[in-house]
Parts: structure tokens; C-alpha cells; sequence
């Protein structure tokens, strides 16, 4: 299935934390409890920190996702919020995303982090990702050269 990236804007928080909801509430709700507020004030924190890093996926000029990328202080890649709407999960776009992503990046180190129990664990090792370290829970993954 083909995809494209748009650069994200603020106008696309009321999109991200609709696909925030639909993708990470079961995980969130389960782990920490989901506070609608909190969830919201996080979402707005990640897009000040990281807005230049991050693009919206869209799939035949509809968005469909988030993908956040970029190199922190010690020269390594992050794979920060990644998600994609469930009704396009499981159709390649972000085995496509990813493979792209290694491939263009691959004399460095890339990491990312995700609830242990998220299926998308299984794409992340699929693509190349190794789980380094685990907190209570998340798993912390990588991909070396």
C-alpha cells in the first residue's frame, strides 16, 4: 500500500490524539489509568518537543498515521511516536516506513520503545529491532549497524 509523509503541524493535534486514543488508550488505560487532560497536555508536550521530527503518514491524500524520527545528542536515531489507524494496520505501510527508515539510516544506531504487550513488538523484530533492556513496561529496542 502506498504512503506519503506531510510535515506535521499544530493543527494536527486534534488527529494525533484521536490516533493516540484509538491506538495506545487500551495499553495506557491498563498501565497507568487514561486521564483525557493529561493524555491531551502529553500530546501537545511531544509536538512542542519534537514538532520538526514529525510527519503525518497519508495514504491517497488521507492521514492515516504519525512517524517521529530523529537523531538525539549522542549522534543515535529514535523512532519516537509511530501509529497508524488500526483499519490501515497490517497492510505494509509500516513494515514499508520502517524498512525505508533502516535502510537510509543504517551506519546508525536507531531505537524506539514500546508497551510490552503491543503487537507492533513483532514488526519492530520482523524489520531488524533487538530488545536491549525492558522497564515494568515498555521494552526498549534496537537496530544497530
Amino acid at each position: 500500500m502506498d504512503y506519503a509523509f506531510r510535515k506535521c503541524n499544530e493543527t494536527d493535534i486534534k488527529f494525533i490524539y484521536e490516533l493516540k486514543e484509538k491506538c495506545f488508550k487500551w495499553f495506557v488505560e491498563k498501565i497507568y489509568g487514561w486521564n483525557e487532560q493529561i493524555q491531551l497536555e502529553l500530546t501537545q508536550k511531544e509536538m512542542d518537543k519534537h514538532m520538526a521530527d514529525m510527519s503525518i503518514i497519508q495514504h491517497e491524500g488521507t492521514d492515516i498515521g504519525v512517524f517521529t524520527f530523529y537523531y538525539d545528542d549522542t549522534g543515535d536515531a529514535c523512532v519516537g511516536m509511530f501509529a497508524i489507524l488500526p483499519e490501515y494496520q497490517g497492510k505494509g505501510i509500516g513494515t514499508q516506513i520502517l524498512t525505508n527508515v533502516l535502510e537510509e539510516n543504517k551506519n546508525v544506531r536507531i531505537y524506539l520503545r514500546t508497551y510490552k504487550e503491543n503487537p507492533a513488538r513483532n514488526l519492530y523484530q520482523r524489520v531488524g529491532f533487538r530488545k536491549y533492556d525492558e522497564t515494568k513496561t515498555h521494552w526498549l529496542m534496537e537496530c544497530k549497524p
